[in-house]
């Protein structure tokens, strides 16, 4: 029994990527996981959106909460400008859960 173009395409499988180097660092600053939530509430402030940085070497936390998504770009770069200017710290690596 032969299968549509659309059903082949939709049970193919994706080629293995490499996610990455699989030791952790251990440099502060390094690496970072980052992770968008959306809520269908609002916040007394009026976010519906919430970011999470977490720093892959000491396991530090950083939150901040969006009023939509879109604004992600503008205070994530101002959180890198931050993070470099005041600790001296450059990220070069981010990972996210594709938000």
């Amino acid at each position: 029994m032969d299968n549509c173009e659309n059903c082949t395409i939709g049970k193919m499988r994706q080629k293995h990527i490499e996610k990455g180097p699989k030791e952790k660092s251990s440099k502060p600053g390094y690496r970072f996981y980052i992770v968008i939530a959306l809520s269908k509430f609002s916040s007394a402030g009026g976010s519906k959106c919430w970011f999470l940085a977490v720093d892959e070497a000491t396991h530090m936390k950083f939150s901040m909460f969006l009023k939509q998504k879109s604004d992600i770009k503008e205070k994530f770069i101002r959180f890198l400008k931050e993070l470099r200017e005041t600790y001296g710290r450059c990220v070069h690596h981010i990972r996210c859960d594709n938000a």
